[in-house]
């Protein structure tokens, strides 16, 4: 088993992959198979596969390199962009899987000499590396504090993990209809992908602070900054103007985390709590709409919706609880 996983991570490890899987997809409600438990329960093995998994491997690159939360961001976002722009290609697509208002929410924000939606640019990325590998995992790392810094995964552990991504990965790029980005704009995003590579490397490199005795941030302070943000982010419309303040929103955000690291212990507990603020607004605001898709009834839609809360709201109780092991 030490080959697999390490230090009795295992638990740990399963637990990430599950909340993966209701960050990224299930606990937006989006999707015809909303309430449908049959489907949702083959929808987390999948998606725990498509993003769970390469989530693993990454924080596996970086935690055995000793780089911090930085270089990790940066690795998450090259994820982002290669599931977005090269695997489902849904950045790129007009009218994706049918969904109800992508092509007026395409057309909104659309910049024509790159064929793109700006605010699906921001959705995507951002909301990738947030709700499908940062927050979950963030979440994750705070249940086990003596494993945070430690890698997971043993040699066979992360075969496992990188074949599971290449698998999904490739029933996705088989469908006919994930494959909407022309050779420019596939190139292009591929560039992107190695760019935040070379980022995330430079970055880790530069080396990590120490620990020091500074005053610690609170987890409550870090979750309600965050949860604001994260409300602005959610309920701005779907126009330039919405972008316009999602993207300052966030880079506010960014901001203020930078700037009081410098002069605060942002600890494990304060990092799980930003993410949690973030999966809390998108699960609370799916209660506010019906799948984009099908045809689902309101007792399955809303059981959907409180079930995926609970997940979220057991996994942000974990993390937050003071423990010293």
């Amino acid at each position: 088993m030490s080959t697999t996983v390490r230090g009795g991570a295992l638990a740990q490890i399963l637990a990430l992959l599950v909340l993966c899987a209701v960050g990224a997809e299930l606990l937006t409600a989006y999707a015809a198979t909303t309430g449908n438990p049959a489907r949702v329960a083959f929808e987390v093995v999948f998606f725990a596969a498509l993003y769970g998994a390469p989530a693993l491997v990454v924080r596996d690159v970086v935690r055995r390199r000793g780089w911090g939360w930085p270089s990790l961001l940066l690795l998450f976002a090259a994820l982002g962009v290669t599931q977005a722009a090269l695997i489902d290609q849904s950045l790129f697509s007009v009218d994706y899987q049918g969904y109800e208002g992508w092509e007026q929410t395409r057309s909104a924000t659309l910049v024509p000499a790159l064929g793109v939606s700006a605010f699906n640019v921001f959705n995507f990325f951002v909301g990738h590396v947030i709700f499908s590998f940062g927050a979950p995992m963030a979440v994750a790392e705070a249940w086990a504090p003596a494993r945070a810094d430690r890698p997971w995964l043993g040699r066979l552990g992360r075969v496992v993990a990188l074949a599971a991504y290449l698998a999904t990965a490739a029933l996705i790029v088989s469908d006919a209809q994930s494959r909407s980005g022309s050779p420019t704009q596939l190139a292009t995003s591929a560039v992107v992908v190695a760019l935040l590579v070379i980022a995330a490397v430079g970055w880790g490199r530069r080396g990590r602070p120490q620990s020091d005795d500074r005053r610690p941030l609170r987890a409550r302070s870090a979750f309600l900054v965050a949860f604001l943000a994260a409300a602005v982010i959610a309920v701005c419309p779907e126009t330039w103007v919405g972008v316009s303040v999602a993207s300052t929103t966030t880079a506010l955000l960014a901001g203020w985390l930078l700037w009081i690291s410098r002069r605060r212990s942002v600890g494990l507990r304060a990092i799980a709590a930003v993410g949690l603020a973030f999966l809390v607004v998108r699960g609370l605001l799916a209660f506010t709409y019906f799948p984009l898709a099908g045809d689902v009834a309101a007792g399955p839609k809303y059981a959907h919706n409180v079930v995926m809360m609970l997940v979220v709201v057991l996994a942000g109780a974990l993390a937050l609880r003071r423990r010293t092991t």
